[in-house]
C-alpha cells in the first residue's frame, strides 16, 4: 500500500512539473527558427467571402479572417501588424486561427505573414500527462519504459540523421540493423540481460525477419502488382525502400510485445513447475498465443484503418471505386498490416521453441515427453 502512495506522489509531483514546464514552453520566445506572436484580438472577424461546390456534390466555404497580430521577439517586437487569413473550415490545407492564440510568423519589408500555430507547449502537456500515468500505473518499473523509450527516440533520431546523410542507401539494411538495437535496448533496459531477456530478443529477432522475409519472397514473386509505393507520404527518397523499412518497424512492434509476454509466461510456468513435459510447455505457449494472436492482430487493423480513414473518405466523395480507393489509399497498410500479423503468429512458435530449448532444463532420471 505504501508502495502505492509513492508511486501516486510520485505522478503527481511528475504532473505538476509537466505542466510547469508546458506553461514555460507556451511562453517560450527564444529557440525557433521564426519569430512568435500573438493574435491580440479578443474576437476576430470572419467573412465569408465564397461558397464552393464540386461536381460530386461536396460543399465548402472560403473565409477571410482579419488578424492583429503583435510580435513578440526580435526586430519586431512589441509592434502589432493587421493580416488576413483565407481558410476553408474542412482546414485540409489551410488553418484557421482563434483569438489570444500564439504563432509563427514571418516578417518582410514591413509586412507580417502567418507560418503556422504554436503548438509545442501541447506536446509537453501530453508528454506530461503520459508520464505521469505511467508511474501512477506501473510504479518503479516505470522509470526503465521511461529510460527506454528516451534510448530509443534518441537512436531514431540519429538513425533518421544517418539515413537522409546517405540518402536512403542501403535502407533495408539499415532499418534491419536498427531493429536488432532497438529490441535490445528496449529488453535490456526493461527486464535487465538475463537469459529470459536473451530468450525473448532471440524469439522477437526471429518473428520479425522470418515474417519480412516471407514478405519480400512473395512481393518479388507477384512482381510488386498493386504495391502503389508512391502514394506514400515520401520524400524524395527511394519510395520502395522507405515502405520495407516502415515494414520492418512495424512488425517489430507486434512482435517483441508478444514474445516478451509468451517467454515471461512460460519462463515463470517453468520456474513453478520444473517437471512440465516437453508437450505440456509447447502446448502452453500455443493456449497463450492463441490469447494474445487475436487482440494483437485487431489492434494492428484498427490502426491501418484510423490512418487510412481521412483519405479514404476523400477518395469516397470524389467519386472514386472501392477498388481505385483501396489500391491508392489502403494497399501499402494493408500490406504492412498483413506482414505484422504473420509475424504475430510465427512468433508464437519461435517463442515457445526458443524457451523450450533455452529456459527448460532436462529433468535427471527421466524422458522428457
Amino acid at each position: 500500500m505504501e508502495t502505492k502512495k509513492q508511486s501516486i506522489l510520485a505522478a503527481l509531483v511528475l504532473l505538476a512539473l509537466g505542466l510547469g514546464l508546458a506553461a514555460l514552453t507556451y511562453f517560450k520566445t527564444t529557440g525557433y527558427k521564426n519569430p512568435v506572436a500573438v493574435i491580440t484580438d479578443t474576437k476576430i472577424k470572419d467573412r465569408l467571402l465564397k461558397k464552393e461546390t464540386d461536381i460530386y456534390g461536396n460543399k465548402d466555404e472560403e473565409r477571410r479572417q482579419y488578424l492583429h497580430v503583435q510580435v513578440l521577439i526580435g526586430k519586431y517586437k512589441g509592434q502589432t501588424f493587421e493580416t488576413v487569413n483565407t481558410y476553408y473550415p474542412s482546414q485540409l490545407v489551410t488553418q484557421k486561427y482563434r483569438a489570444g492564440e500564439r504563432v509563427f510568423v514571418t516578417v518582410t519589408d514591413g509586412s507580417l505573414a502567418l507560418v503556422s500555430p504554436k503548438r509545442d507547449w501541447i506536446l509537453v502537456m501530453t508528454l506530461a500527462i503520459t508520464l505521469a500515468l505511467m508511474v501512477a500505473v506501473v510504479g518503479r518499473r516505470s522509470w526503465h519504459l521511461i529510460v527506454s523509450m528516451a534510448i530509443i527516440w534518441i537512436l531514431f533520431y540519429c538513425l533518421i540523421l544517418w539515413d537522409v546523410a546517405v540518402n536512403g542507401a542501403g535502407i533495408i539494411w539499415m532499418f534491419s540493423l536498427a531493429d536488432i538495437v532497438f529490441s535490445f535496448f528496449s529488453l535490456a533496459i526493461v527486464q535487465g540481460v538475463n537469459k529470459k531477456m536473451l530468450v525473448t530478443w532471440l524469439a522477437t529477432l526471429l518473428g520479425v525477419f522470418v515474417s519480412f522475409a516471407l514478405c519480400y519472397a512473395v512481393i518479388k514473386l507477384t512482381g510488386e502488382t498493386y504495391l502503389n509505393y508512391e502514394m506514400g507520404d515520401y520524400a524524395t527518397q527511394d519510395t520502395r525502400g522507405i515502405f520495407m523499412a516502415q515494414a520492418l518497424l512495424g512488425v517489430l512492434g507486434a512482435v517483441m510485445d508478444e514474445a516478451t509476454d509468451i517467454v515471461s509466461s512460460l519462463y515463470e510456468l517453468i520456474q513453478h513447475k520444473p517437471e512440465i513435459t516437453v508437450k505440456e510447455l509447447l502446448a502452453s505457449g500455443r493456449t497463450m498465443g492463441q490469447e494474445i494472436m487475436g487482440p494483437l492482430i485487431n489492434v494492428l487493423v484498427l490502426i491501418f484503418i484510423s490512418e487510412a480513414l481521412p483519405e479514404t473518405i476523400l477518395y469516397f466523395r470524389d467519386n472514386n471505386t472501392i477498388a481505385t480507393t483501396f489500391n491508392f489509399t489502403m494497399s501499402l497498410g494493408a500490406t504492412q498490416s498483413a506482414v505484422s500479423a504473420i509475424g504475430i503468429v510465427l512468433t508464437i512458435v519461435f517463442a515457445s521453441l526458443c524457451s523450450l530449448l533455452f529456459l527448460k532444463k532436462p529433468q535427471k532420471g527421466g524422458k522428457q515427453e
